[in-house]
């Protein structure tokens, strides 16, 4: 018998058991007979004497209300999830139809105890739905990082995302379309959008294109996803398949679109279907994007000098002002040893709940501009991360196998993330190799560090990183620094060392956010003189005002 021919309760129950199940209780209530009842009227378990036509009124009276309880029969539904699955009957002998005092207590029992059988066994089955689904987007997603995220292909990009789409989704027709390069996009206007790569019949895919045309410049505006039913085959019916078209996003923008098609004698796309669908084009779209950046970067190698390239992007990559939010101040500071360097601070707003900040410090094992293409790069993997309502741990361990996949540079990075909630002042953070924070109380005289358990991003594939949380109360003080600060050298080749930090953090403690920046980049100066800086130095300070 074929999985799809079993019944319910023949899929969820064991057959042998239950009828040992049944026979045991038979034996605590003489003069009844007892039997488990198929919703479709057919004998699953139980006392082989009744009659079809006695289950099938069995059924018909338990359809028709909750329980049936006679002088010689009685009827228990047994639902699960608000399905009927079937009946438990009971039913006496004539020559003794009185009830056993025991008797309901142990048929409420045996009732209770199949019901809990059945309900285990579609919990069961749910989870297992919901692990295949789950397996099927991972598989999905390592194969996108084996395929994809290696390519700089501007051309082979978008036809790998279109051959993964339809070896996982299983459309019949598809297409993948981007905004024409270099077309300048006014207020108000529609960029165009033109295929760049496809996949099906001749005749499908034209088809397709003509009736998905609305739905994908209204998702490529809205950047939601949609699932449709026209018929797309020249001289097909309506009524089944459709069309399905998800936008490629990052965290900034809408990229462009993949539209997938089912022709009208396949299974119409499900929210499964939607949800792979979305999986397939975040990932596409850190292809998409890393594939537009390198492209770029190639073309200003071409026009400028390296170094002046090199420090337009990292100075594009800073935030053009630190966060205003009433009751707190927020300062910071880069300062690259070359034209360009390799360490990186980000503020920006997550989703949800507002007031709630992401903060990043980061720092690159090298300088110029190598390292400045790869913090380019890290810093669209943590923001697009940070995106999706993570934790700062899963945040930074899903980043770094990210930068694992994509990355062929041989670089790392040491990245410091938390969440901040500014309107209770709750921090929650995870370090990722990096220099400990400090954070100065009011109530205290010394600095703590943010101490955690913490690996260095892209040296090891799976990596475990603690997380943890503090309470930031008014008047207390964060600063956040990369090793340039402490590391910096005089003349003699001392360096100025966590010990001088601390000691100027304290002395100012009561100083506003800016005041303290300046006061420990005055020590910096006045520590290392005339010395040339050799290491790219960043500080971000937070002050809750009291």
């Amino acid at each position: 018998m074929t999985g799809s021919s079993l019944t319910p309760l023949q899929r969820y129950l064991k057959q042998q058991e239950v009828a040992a199940l049944l026979e045991d209780f038979e034996g605590l209530l003489p003069g009844c007979h007892l039997a488990l009842i198929g919703a479709d009227g057919r004998l699953f378990a139980g006392d082989g004497e009744w009659s079809p036509a006695q289950l099938a009124r069995c059924l018909a009276q338990v359809r028709e209300g909750q329980m049936v309880d006679s002088a010689d029969l009685i009827l228990q539904p047994l639902r699960v999830q608000s399905q009927l699955l079937g009946v438990l009957a009971t039913r006496r002998d004539q020559r003794d139809a009185r009830p056993n005092p025991g008797e309901k207590q142990a048929l409420r029992s045996l009732h209770r105890s199949l019901t809990l059988l059945l309900g285990n066994a579609l919990e069961t089955r749910d989870v297992v739905d919901a692990t295949e689904e789950r397996y099927r987007e991972i598989n999905l997603l390592y194969h996108i990082g084996e395929t994809i995220g290696v390519c700089l292909d501007e051309k082979e990009v978008p036809q790998r995302v279109l051959r993964e789409a339809e070896r996982f989704i299983q459309a019949d027709a598809g297409t993948l379309l981007l905004p024409a390069t270099h077309t300048p996009r006014t207020a108000g206007s529609q960029a165009v959008l033109h295929v760049k790569a496809s996949f099906g019949a001749p005749g499908s895919v034209e088809a397709l294109q003509r009736v998905s045309g609305a739905v994908s410049d209204r998702v490529y505006q809205t950047g939601q996803p949609a699932i449709v039913t026209p018929p797309f085959s020249p001289g097909s019916a309506a009524g089944a398949g459709g069309v399905l078209c998800v936008p490629l996003k990052t965290c900034e923008r809408t990229l462009g679109v993949i539209v997938l098609g089912r022709l009208p004698d396949r299974p119409v796309f499900t929210a499964g279907d939607e949800k792979l669908a979305m999986a397939l084009a975040g990932q596409a779209a850190i292809a998409v994007e890393t594939v537009r950046l390198h492209a770029e970067e190639i073309k200003r190698q071409r026009l400028e000098e390296e170094l002046a390239i090199g420090r337009q992007i990292q100075l594009s990559l800073l935030p053009a002002s630190c966060p205003v939010v009433p009751g707190w101040e927020f300062a910071a500071v880069y300062q690259a040893a070359r034209q360009v360097g390799g360490d990186l601070y980000d503020f920006f707003e997550l989703p949800g709940q507002p007031g709630r900040l992401g903060l990043v410090i980061a720092d690159v094992t090298g300088k110029g501009v190598p390292a400045a293409l790869f913090m380019a790069f890290s810093r669209t993997v943590i923001r697009m991360e940070s995106m999706t309502s993570r934790t700062p741990a899963a945040v930074l361990e899903r980043a770094n196998r990210s930068i694992i996949q994509d990355s062929r540079s041989g670089l790392f990075l040491s990245a410091f993330y938390a969440t901040l909630d500014t309107r209770n002042g709750r921090l929650v953070y995870a370090n990722g190799g990096h220099n400990r924070p400090l954070w100065l109380r009011a109530t205290t005289a010394e600095p703590q560090e943010l101490t955690s358990r913490s690996v260095i991003l892209g040296m090891f594939e799976d990596i475990a990183l603690e997380e943890r949380q503090i309470d930031v109360a008014p008047g207390d003080l964060l600063v956040f620094y990369t090793d340039g600060v402490t590391e910096a050298m005089n003349a003699a080749g001392e360096l100025f060392g966590e010990e001088r930090l601390q000691a100027t953090v304290t002395a100012n403690q009561s100083a506003s956010a800016q005041q303290v920046l300046e006061a420990i980049i005055d020590a910096l100066k006045t520590f290392t003189g005339d010395t040339p800086q050799s290491d790219d130095l960043t500080l971000c300070v937070v002050r809750r005002e009291a």
